[in-house]
């Protein structure tokens, strides 16, 4: 469950629709049939998945062929960020792996202040980008020079668009809910499953002293409860601990794993969070009998 399959079919058939459901709303609106307003909501919809496809071949978790693997992610992420290449999120990405909470960790970018936190998430991957760039890693260095055509193309489309008048439509079929679903996924991904209290009981980040590489099940949290809603909502991520300890398993296993690795994953230390609480109850290890809530 934990080894990537010949070819994940729920992540092909996810990435299908976002494909096909994108396009059917751009030429619906296109046509009139539905107004660009409706248009742009329904984006957010079929991209919604984007994560999922994306995530899972970051991790080469969409099929054990890589080429297959990759070309699943690059087309997924044509549709949301055209701009931004497949080997610039997994490097960002590895290294949040690598350093999770730690100060290098770059998905501490979407933990800040009330006031702008959003404009945060609506531009992570932005951030990713320019991450890379002053990483002094030739690894980060190469991604940009891999991105860079796909920002050319991007311009090159956006500019003949607006060009030739479509300027309304580039903004309320792409920009807006390509953003908004980045938001969405900066938040539901990035941001609740890193969550802590202080001592106040207070929302904040975790620490560096709870951070994966101290403490390595209690550095990102589980979400128990609601599953048959929260597990198509958040594409299997409210199980975000089986994530990062087990990275190549594709997302649609997360709860199995959960399941098989409960009783050994109740021993040790474990950060909670029940039905949509944002703070999460810290579980010393051996204190949670397994299915409590």
């Amino acid at each position: 469950m934990t080894n990537p399959p010949k070819l994940a079919w729920p992540t092909l058939l996810l990435m299908l629709y976002v494909v096909a459901g994108t396009a059917l709303v751009d030429v619906a609106a296109l046509k009139g049939a539905i107004p660009l307003w409706a248009g742009m909501l329904l984006n957010v919809v079929t991209m919604w998945p984007v994560f999922h496809v994306a995530h899972d071949a970051l991790h080469r978790a969409a099929s054990s062929n890589l080429t297959l693997n990759d070309w699943i992610g690059r087309v997924a992420l044509l549709i949301v960020v055209p701009h931004v290449s497949l080997e610039v999120f997994r490097y960002s990405h590895m290294i949040h792996h690598r350093f999770t909470n730690d100060p290098q960790d770059p998905d501490h970018y979407v933990h800040g202040q009330w006031w702008n936190i959003l404009l945060r998430w609506m531009s992570f991957d932005l951030y990713y980008a320019w991450y890379n760039f002053r990483s002094n890693d030739p690894r980060g260095k190469k991604t940009l020079r891999q991105t860079l055509p796909f920002v050319v193309a991007t311009i090159a489309i956006i500019a003949t668009l607006c060009h030739f008048g479509y300027t309304r439509e580039v903004l309320l079929l792409w920009l807006i809910p390509s953003r908004i679903t980045l938001a969405l996924i900066a938040f539901v991904f990035l941001w609740l499953p890193h969550l802590d209290g202080d001592e106040e009981g207070k929302l904040v980040h975790i620490t560096t002293a709870t951070s994966t590489s101290n403490n390595l099940t209690a550095g990102t949290t589980v979400r128990i409860g609601h599953e048959g809603l929260l597990d198509p909502l958040m594409q299997w991520h409210n199980y975000h601990l089986i994530h990062h300890l087990w990275p190549t398993t594709p997302s649609y296993n997360h709860r199995a794993v959960w399941k098989l690795m409960e009783p050994e994953l109740r021993a040790r230390d474990l950060r909670i969070q029940h039905g949509f609480d944002l703070i999460p109850k810290l579980h010393p290890g051996g204190t949670t009998a397994v299915g409590s809530h």
